[in-house]
């Protein structure tokens, strides 16, 4: 259940994602600088808005400190006792909507999450676009049957105020992306003969398998639970261990060529 110190540790744990995400993005604009390669700036836009998504996250859990302290106590009508999901479920609507009637859309789409959800929706476009340019020469069919899944989705997420549904949406889309990509990196891992490489295609292919999870640990939270569990921070531990295979993976630091043996 949701209290001020679980509440708290959210959201210090969303700003510290938040910043490894931009850290990981400012090493690809920087090495697109360098280089000049269009798979790059997608990479950076991919990692960007995620951050951005992470970081209204963690705006609206600051404004639960002010709206939701009904969720911090048991609520009874007529002396009885509701259920957590119940009063839970009766009490946010009730405040969502009148937050979306006097404040607008954008201020209630930050507030329930849709705000951020879209985000991290079209970073996982850019991360799409980067898997054709990285790894497949014939693109044009895999667009058109991307734009056709991931359009109509998207739309979802940008009218609904359905938490779970949102999610469910985000959810779809992610795995949409990740699982094309977690094939092609794990493919070009077993045909290149430079090892840097290879382990290189593995944490790329890591990177995509703790973002399914994020959004899998995600949707279980909003579908399945009482509310404000520990899928939560599970969720962020595979969103903070997709940061830091990404940036690996993608990036190939010095100390990880010479934990495997290779020079630069």
């Amino acid at each position: 259940m949701l209290t001020p110190d679980y509440l708290t540790f959210l959201i210090n744990y969303e700003f510290l994602l938040t910043i490894l995400v931009l850290f990981v993005s400012a090493n690809f604009i920087w090495r697109f600088w360098k280089l000049r390669k269009v798979p790059l700036i997608y990479l950076a836009l991919t990692f960007i808005l995620f951050a951005l998504g992470v970081f209204f996250v963690a705006l609206s859990h600051i404004d639960h400190f002010a709206i939701y302290p009904i969720l911090l106590r048991d609520y009874m009508i007529d002396n009885y006792i509701l259920p957590f999901r119940i009063q839970g479920h009766f009490y946010s609507v009730l405040t969502d909507w009148l937050i979306i009637i006097f404040q607008g859309w954008l201020k209630g789409s930050i507030y329930i999450f849709s705000f951020s959800i879209a985000l991290a929706a079209l970073g996982n476009l850019f991360l799409f676009a980067f898997t054709l340019e990285a790894f497949l020469q014939k693109k044009k069919k895999w667009i058109i049957l991307y734009s056709a899944v991931f359009t109509p989705l998207f739309i979802v997420i940008l009218v609904s105020f359905n938490v779970t549904l949102n999610f469910m949406m985000a959810m779809i889309i992610g795995l949409i992306t990740y699982i094309p990509l977690i094939y092609l990196a794990l493919k070009a891992s077993r045909i290149t003969e430079k090892r840097l490489f290879r382990y290189g295609f593995i944490m790329i292919s890591l990177t995509s398998v703790f973002l399914s999870l994020f959004f899998v640990f995600l949707f279980i939270e909003g579908a399945l639970t009482e509310g404000w569990s520990i899928f939560v921070p599970i969720g962020y531990t595979m969103g903070l261990l997709a940061g830091i295979s990404a940036y690996v993976g993608y990036v190939l630091p010095n100390w990880f060529r010479r934990l495997i043996g290779e020079k630069q």
